[in-house]
């Protein structure tokens, strides 16, 4: 694998048609894992702003981001409700509901709390509270044309679905950790702590997580599975106001190669 910073126009001038994209929030902005669509070397990059990514990336890519798509007016998301039931215990409070479209402009936790409660009747967690200015970068520019291409997934209901059930230890223990960096492996990313690690110092220590690292991989793995026909839609298909689909795409079932290398 290798590692390189997203910059400017040269970067965007590069021959990208057809790569599959895992992209995760990190302090330095977004983690970007890539790959081309059939075999070749994973490139792991940070890219300031979701802008960024999307102006760069060809219309016949498959770009899968851990972030909210869709933004609800009045009543929870179908398909959070169903990913908390997919997860199950002790992984199901991982999934937390975006804010309502009103509440997403609110600049401090009790505003926003209070416009959610009036509108949806649900108050909302500090966690999603934490990622709304990520959540208002990527409402702003995503369309329905780009949602053929640009998914909404999460990256524990995917590893929920690469284990063939329920993952008992969090991502932030060490056990948790090993059992991702295994289904990862299984998935076909010659990965390990190590490299993880070593990757990180590359991007950056202050800019991202080995936690994000890692979410951002198995984004990558979903996005696989969704150009190769294998993925799961959860939701019931509901839009929002600007038309966009409510739902989280996850990987079909127990992991199989997907065809992605890494060296």
């Amino acid at each position: 694998m290798s590692t390189s910073i997203l910059r400017g126009s040269e970067d965007r001038r590069r021959n990208r048609r057809g790569l599959l994209y895992g992209v995760d929030g990190c302090r330095g902005g977004w983690v970007v894992a890539s790959a081309p669509s059939a075999s070749g070397e994973v490139t792991v990059e940070i890219a300031p702003e979701f802008r960024c990514i999307l102006d760069r990336i060809a219309v016949d890519s498959i770009l899968a981001i851990d972030i909210p798509i869709g933004i609800p007016e009045n009543e929870p998301r179908t398909c959070d409700r169903d990913a908390r039931r997919l997860l199950g215990w002790p992984r199901s409070s991982s999934v937390f509901s975006p804010p309502c479209r009103k509440a997403l402009a609110a600049c401090t936790f009790e505003e926003a709390l209070q416009l959610n409660r009036c509108e949806m009747g649900i108050g909302i967690s500090k966690q999603a509270f934490h990622i709304m200015r990520k959540i208002r970068e990527v409402d702003q520019v995503m369309t329905v044309h780009a949602q053929q291409w640009v998914r909404e997934v999460h990256p524990e209901v995917t590893f929920v679905q690469l284990n063939g059930g329920p993952l008992m230890h969090r991502k932030k223990d060490a056990r948790g950790r090993a059992k991702r960096i295994a289904l990862l492996r299984r998935a076909g990313l010659n990965i390990s702590d190590l490299w993880l690690q070593r990757e990180r110092t590359r991007l950056g220590a202050r800019c991202v997580l080995v936690d994000d690292l890692v979410d951002a991989l198995v984004c990558l793995v979903t996005a696989s599975d969704i150009r190769n026909g294998r993925s799961r839609c959860l939701g019931g298909g509901e839009k929002d106001a600007n038309g966009l689909v409510m739902e989280i795409v996850c990987c079909g079932g127990l992991c199989t190669k997907t065809g992605i290398q890494s060296l």
